[in-house]
């Protein structure tokens, strides 16, 4: 019979708050992009629909800050503006 390694559990799923260094098993050492899948998914998202021209005033916004709209910068620019807002709220 063959022996395989055991598979990893599901042991991280009760981790809310997982980081890369809590994934120990030997598996997700193979490629740093697996253990950072799980770590992502249990990221909170927020989904935004925007009327045609404020999305579009976003994205010349974006590429006018950064000098591009590739999705890592409006991911950037929304962030920003998500963290600038609850400060704002913070200080009330």
């Amino acid at each position: 019979m063959a022996k395989f390694r055991k598979a990893p559990g599901s042991e991280w799923l009760g981790y809310p708050h997982l980081k890369l260094d809590d994934i120990e098993h030997e598996f997700f050492q193979y490629s740093e992009f697996l253990a950072q899948s799980l770590v992502d998914n249990r990221k909170g998202r927020v989904y935004l629909v925007m009327d045609h021209d404020l999305y579009q005033d976003f994205l010349s916004a974006v590429e006018k800050k950064f000098g591009n709209a590739h999705a890592s910068s409006v991911n950037t620019a929304a962030l920003n503006a998500v963290k600038a807002w609850v400060e704002e709220v913070k200080k009330g």
